[in-house]
């Protein structure tokens, strides 16, 4: 991890703080910040498309190992504190899980706040997971997401359930955003930025995605927001870093869930960062636990 941080940092030289950027400048960096590292994994043919959803065009990846996709469909959800990231800034993550598990994956490019707050991005998720089930019927939809995607998988598969469908054979969720509270013990341990995330860029991209949203009526936010029932969830595979001030919330919520009875498993990567997944061309840690969670596809779902 050290490694990469080195080159990342090696990398970075010269270039202002992106967690300061405006939005738009912030996206154009992140992507020049991860284009080295898409050059990763194994190739798979893909092709972009569109859906409609709430007055909006939802651009999708469709990616697809083989001809013959599998009896599962991964619709995943990207990271990047809901203002950030893109279909491009992942694509070598949602490469590597299409090829592993043998599955025909989508990638939604969700819309961003400030611009469109949420419930925004989670309405175009439930969209285009939606898409997908009918698109794809027959085969099991597994939803997964990191960070923010993890937030959204997870509002997603609460929809889903209030509106009886689409079903959602299972939940991949890797180090997410599951309460806007920012005071415990990860987030005092690591919440400076030494490795990447700080709770002051956190807090900023909590306030541009979710200031406004309780003031506007919205009911639910996050899973652990008091009153939020997590029974009949789907099974879920929980993923924590160590170095990472969402830590404690993954812990947190499989503990909520284990409680809601919910079929939950947990992993914690030790000695990786927040966002360690892109990092996969170097980084073992990222190789193997995308490999885990495909294999926890392949058993519970």
């Amino acid at each position: 991890m050290q490694a990469v941080l080195d080159r990342l940092a090696e990398q970075r030289a010269g270039w202002p703080n992106r967690y300061e950027l405006p939005y738009p400048a912030a996206r154009r960096q992140l992507l020049a910040e991860r284009r080295p590292w898409l050059d990763d994994g194994p190739r798979c043919a893909h092709a972009d498309m569109r859906v409609r959803a709430e007055g909006r065009t939802i651009r999708l990846r469709r990616y697809r190992p083989d001809d013959d996709a599998g009896e599962r469909t991964l619709v995943y959800l990207h990271g990047g504190g809901w203002c950030v990231g893109s279909l491009e800034t992942h694509d070598n993550i949602v490469r590597r899980l299409a090829v592993d598990l043998g599955c025909e994956a989508w990638a939604v490019d969700y819309a961003l706040a400030p611009e469109h707050p949420h419930p925004a991005g989670a309405l175009d998720a439930f969209a285009a997971i939606r898409a997908a089930a009918r698109d794809r019927a027959g085969t099991r939809i597994v939803v997964a997401g990191d960070s923010a995607g993890a937030h959204l998988a997870l509002d997603a598969a609460l929809r889903a359930r209030a509106a009886h469908g689409p079903v959602i054979a299972g939940l991949v969720l890797f180090y997410g955003v599951y309460t806007d509270a920012l005071d415990d013990a990860s987030m005092r341990e690591h919440g400076d930025g030494r490795w990447g995330l700080s709770v002051a860029a956190h807090r900023r991209y909590l306030d541009a995605a979710f200031a406004d949203a309780r003031e506007r009526g919205v009911e639910r936010c996050f899973a652990l927001d008091a009153g939020v029932e997590l029974a009949g969830l789907p099974p879920t595979f929980v993923v924590a870093a160590e170095l990472d001030i969402l830590h404690d919330q993954s812990h947190a919520l499989a503990t909520r869930l284990k409680a809601a009875r919910v079929s939950c498993d947990v992993i914690d990567v030790t000695g990786v960062t927040h966002g360690f997944l892109a990092y996969a061309q170097a980084l073992p840690q990222a190789r193997e636990t995308l490999a885990a969670a495909c294999d926890w596809c392949r058993r519970r779902t």
